[in-house]
């Protein structure tokens, strides 16, 4: 590397929204150092990956992207965060009888989640000792369309199926209004047409602050930083911290009508085997409300297939609620016993024949009932964040959260615009601009 330019960084997040706030943040903390932050598919000199541990397909998607990232940059600094981290510390936290480090293969740092806060003191001392040269560097342009703003961490809640609590350090901890405030008018006055707030369980926003806060506190502060161009969304929220006033926002111009809600299953014997704090009834009754204050509501989702002891009678209740709630999008997932957590002793497991054929079924369903839900976009206006134009055409998402395709060479990425959709293409929107 020659000391004439500034170091390259490319930063990957893998799993929740979370992940990538936190690469956001690192980004920026990083150009305000000098240390250029670049697509993480572009030559770089420092590769931070920000892991998942929420499967153990995550765990082994960890594994193969830090092989891949070594590939395309053999040289490169390589930096391991993330829960992956805390879920295997014998794989990546082990020392040395002198305490050192034993890092694993091709990497080069390691960082547990409750030392995030050092990557960048880290970097910009390797970049310091490389001589790297100081320079004034804006956040990749990636990072500048929408804006991630992590304003929860860690998780109450104990689901016989998860680990990531664990790995979080367990209890929630919220950020105050004021600071969130604070780096919301930043992030808008940076350029960003797009807030996502974002936790590990958002839901429990404020309940350890004093005083007690809610959720839709939070909101109705931010929502008048909005303005005119700019909107906020939230990434994922659970059932049992959907209220009325929290649905009833849902109304505002400037809040994305678009709500992820974790379902994981349509039966009421298995969210109950799981610990989940809600049951089927109430899932219907929030999602009566989203959509009674704002029928464009779009709703995503996670399911789990095969947890221990589902019947055909559990699975089949999952398949008809997903094609009663029309879905947008379903993240459908097999269950896999994590170690140490209560469904890993169930004993009435299910299958992996069955499971795989479940995990088929829902796919089908969500299939269909994102179909649907995009159909019912035709004729109408949507409002489309666009996050890419090339030659001509750009791609973007609507407040809904569909994928809008417009050919326009007056549209320009991070800009919001009206268009009117068309046609369905695909798992895609086609449409043109809108007059105001």
């Amino acid at each position: 590397m020659s000391a004439d330019r500034p170091l390259r960084a490319a930063l990957t997040a893998l799993g929740c929204k979370v992940n990538y706030a936190e690469m956001a943040e690192l980004a920026g903390a990083l150009a305000a150092e000098g240390i250029e932050v670049v697509a993480d598919d572009e030559p770089a000199d420092i590769r931070v990956l920000n892991s998942c541990t929420v499967t153990l397909q995550a765990d082994a998607t960890t594994r193969q992207r830090l092989a891949r990232l070594r590939r395309i940059d053999p040289t490169c600094h390589l930096v391991l965060t993330g829960c992956s981290v805390d879920g295997n510390p014998h794989q990546y936290l082990a020392t040395a009888a002198d305490g050192q480090p034993l890092l694993p293969s091709g990497v080069d740092a390691v960082f547990a989640n409750v030392d995030k806060p050092r990557i960048a003191e880290h970097l910009v001392t390797l970049a310091r000792r490389r001589g790297a040269a100081r320079m004034a560097v804006l956040p990749a342009p990636a990072l500048r369309t929408r804006g991630f703003l992590k304003v929860q961490d860690g998780c109450d809640h104990r689901c016989t199926y998860c680990t990531v609590w664990r790995a979080r350090g367990g209890r929630s901890i919220s950020v105050p209004p004021s600071e969130v405030l604070r780096r919301s008018a930043a992030m808008l006055d940076q350029g960003h047409r797009e807030l996502v707030l974002s936790g590990v369980d958002l839901g429990a926003y404020g309940q350890d602050l004093t005083p007690r806060r809610r959720l839709a506190d939070l909101v109705e502060a931010l929502l008048p930083l909005c303005g005119s161009d700019a909107r906020l969304r939230l990434s994922s929220v659970n059932a049992n911290d959907i209220d009325e006033r929290l649905a009833e926002l849902t109304a505002h111009p400037r809040l994305c009508s678009h709500w992820h809600i974790p379902l994981q299953s349509g039966s009421d014997s298995i969210l109950r085997a799981m610990h989940r704090g809600y049951r089927s009834s109430q899932y219907r009754r929030v999602v009566g409300w989203l959509r009674h204050a704002d029928g464009d509501t779009e709703l995503t989702t996670d399911i789990m297939v095969g947890f221990p002891a589902e019947t055909d009678e559990d699975h089949r209740a999952t398949v008809d609620l997903v094609g009663e709630l029309e879905f947008l999008h379903c993240h459908v997932f097999r269950y896999s016993p994590r170690p140490g957590t209560p469904a890993a002793d169930l004993r009435a497991r299910v299958d992996d024949a069955t499971a795989r054929q479940r995990s088929r079924d829902v796919r089908r369903a969500a299939l269909r009932s994102g179909l649907q839900r995009r159909r019912r976009t035709v004729g109408r206006r949507l409002e489309v964040l666009w996050e890419a134009v090339e030659n001509g055409t750009a791609r973007g998402r609507s407040s809904g959260y569909h994928a809008v395709v417009v050919a326009d060479e007056r549209l320009r990425a991070g800009t919001l615009t009206g268009v009117r959709i068309s046609a369905v293409e695909g798992e895609e929107l086609r449409g043109t601009v809108a007059a105001p």
